[in-house]
């Protein structure tokens, strides 16, 4: 045999390499639906339960492609070893069959074992560097497995942490929905709760609102307080005396004249009313009175609150405030007066009565009745030409051709009163540098309606400064056509409401004359048994006023006799 016919290193089969056995990977633990079973969960613990199912499915994916790669790469070793194998039969096939007979000489053997053994070395190098390099694949293999079950037991014990935390929060949840139902119990509880005490919130409203009118009542439908003043540093200083400090309604003028002889003479005057101011009195005390009132306005009552007395004696400064205290402030100083008070206690009370059911509506006039005709403050000056008349009904009382402006707020009214202060005759007297020569009237109706009791209310406040009452002597009209005769207006209109006032008294319901002036006839309904009033003296402290003091106590203690019949509430009503 040729050494070319041998066979060459390289040209043999390789030597299949041994079975690689991969062990399979622990089987998978599967949770069972007892395990996995969830009750009623929230959505949180839905979401960690989705994750959890996820986490278990990517390691079983992951499991299976390794186990498939070791089957895999088992397969591809087999089918190389049997090549191996498969090529050294056929190589020493081919070679037994190509050998000749042993020649004699005996070398050519000794080649041929040489050539041979270098065959066998090279196969063995072959084989040798596949073995190298299965067993790298393996080991890299048994790396790949070992990092999987590394992850199978972290996911394991997050499943099992899972499955503890979910059992956990079952848990909870069951105690929360007991809580749940628990209070919701509760909740329906206090709902009936809640629904009797509105019933009996709404009883008490009205149980309140007949008290609060019956102790009107007690106190009297028309009421009179009188103020006096704090003394000036000029002028000297009438006599004025408040013999009982504790209740507060007694007053005494102390007054020195010359008896018959020429002999001087002192008398003591004394008068009682509801209450007596002395000028200690401040603007909240003031108030204090008169807030009872307010309430009645919008329990449906008319009411009426007269300022009365001679100019310079505060009637002004109980109404409307000090200097330093304008209508328009924001919030209430201590000189603040009646007026701004009681606007920012209407709407305050009205709010708080919105938890009951209540709300309420605020529309107001402003007129001046001057030389006994009525003028619109609210008005152009072109209205003042126009004639208004006065149109009663059972309950209110509207003017023609006058502005009626809607208010949210009390700072819309004072907004008012200043742009009427503007248009009211004023005048300059003796006893005032700036004497009102006019009677206004801020008329203020509100109207009320509960959405729960179907309940409604409808009342007016009338505002009203009267005119200064001086007599025209000390006055000094008497001198001035325009100021006589301004005067004498006042001083008529001012008799016609003592007469008015006494004819209610008298019980002469049919005989009242409350046409003999404009402003009798405009406050009619404010003014009969269907109304509260309340009459405020203003009192000057001087010596020199001590005539017209008496002159005004005299009046105020007419008015304070007279006895209106029993007010009643007004309904709410459809007109404008």
């Amino acid at each position: 045999m040729q050494p070319s016919q041998r066979g060459l290193p390289g040209t043999h089969a390789r030597v299949p390499a041994k079975r690689v056995k991969v062990q399979n990977a622990p089987a998978r633990r599967v949770l069972g639906n007892e395990t996995n079973r969830v009750g009623r969960s929230s959505p949180a613990d839905a979401t960690q339960r989705n994750v959890m199912h996820e986490l278990v499915s990517l390691d079983a994916r992951r499991r299976q492609e390794v186990e498939s790669e070791g089957r895999k790469a088992q397969a591809e070793q087999a089918l190389r070893a049997q090549e191996w194998e498969d090529a050294l039969r056929a190589e020493r096939k081919l070679a037994a069959a190509n050998r000749a007979p042993e020649p004699v000489w005996r070398g050519y053997n000794d080649y041929e074992v040489e050539l041979l053994r270098a065959e066998h070395e090279q196969t063995q190098h072959a084989l040798q560097a596949e073995i190298d390099r299965q067993r790298e694949e393996i080991k890299e293999l048994k790396r790949a497995r070992d990092e999987h079950e590394t992850a199978y037991d972290a996911m394991a014990s997050a499943n099992t942490a899972l499955t503890e935390q979910v059992a956990s929060l079952e848990m909870q949840l069951a105690t929360y929905d007991d809580r749940a139902h628990a209070l919701h119990a509760d909740v329906e509880a206090t709902k009936a709760r809640n629904s009797q005490l509105e019933r009996d919130l709404q009883a008490a409203e009205t149980l309140r609102r007949k008290l609060h009118n019956q102790i009107q009542e007690l106190r009297g439908n028309v009421r009179v307080y009188a103020r006096v003043r704090p003394p000036r540093a000029d002028g000297a200083q009438a006599l004025i005396k408040f013999p009982d400090a504790m209740l507060k309604t007694q007053i005494e003028v102390v007054s020195h004249a010359e008896s018959a002889t020429g002999a001087p003479t002192t008398r003591q005057h004394a008068f009682a009313f509801d209450h007596v101011f002395s000028p200690a009195a401040t603007q909240e005390d003031v108030f204090a009175q008169v807030s009872d009132l307010m309430q009645s306005v919008l329990d449906g009552y008319n009411t009426t609150i007269f300022a009365y007395g001679q100019t310079g004696s505060g009637k002004t400064h109980t109404l409307e405030g000090g200097a330093d205290a304008p209508l328009g402030a924001h919030s209430l100083c201590a000189s603040a007066g009646l007026i701004p008070r009681a606007m920012h206690m209407l709407w305050d009370v009205s709010a708080r009565l919105q938890a009951q059911g209540w709300t309420y509506e605020f529309e107001a006039q402003m007129l001046q009745i001057y030389l006994d005709h009525i003028y619109d403050l609210l008005g152009t000056p072109a209205s003042d030409k126009e004639k208004h008349e006065v149109r009663h009904t059972d309950a209110h009382t509207t003017v023609t051709n006058t502005v009626t402006v809607p208010l949210s707020g009390p700072h819309e009214v004072f907004s008012l009163l200043e742009r009427a202060k503007k248009r009211r005759q004023v005048a300059s007297t003796l006893m005032n540098e700036r004497s009102s020569r006019s009677h206004s009237v801020f008329m203020l109706r509100v109207r009320g309606r509960n959405a729960t009791t179907n309940e409604t209310s409808d009342a007016t406040l009338n505002l009203v400064d009267l005119a200064g009452s001086e007599r025209l002597a000390t006055s000094g009209s008497a001198s001035d056509p325009t100021r006589l005769k301004e005067a004498q207006s006042i001083n008529k209109s001012l008799s016609s409401l003592g007469d008015v006032i006494s004819a209610l008294g008298a019980g002469q319901a049919k005989h009242v004359p409350y046409r003999n002036s404009a402003l009798t006839w405009l406050l009619k309904n404010s003014l009969g048994g269907n109304a509260k009033t309340l009459m405020l003296l203003a009192l000057s402290p001087l010596a020199t006023h001590l005539n017209e003091t008496l002159c005004s106590l005299r009046f105020a203690q007419k008015v304070h006799a007279t006895h209106i019949g029993t007010a009643r509430a007004i309904k709410g009503t459809s007109d404008a």
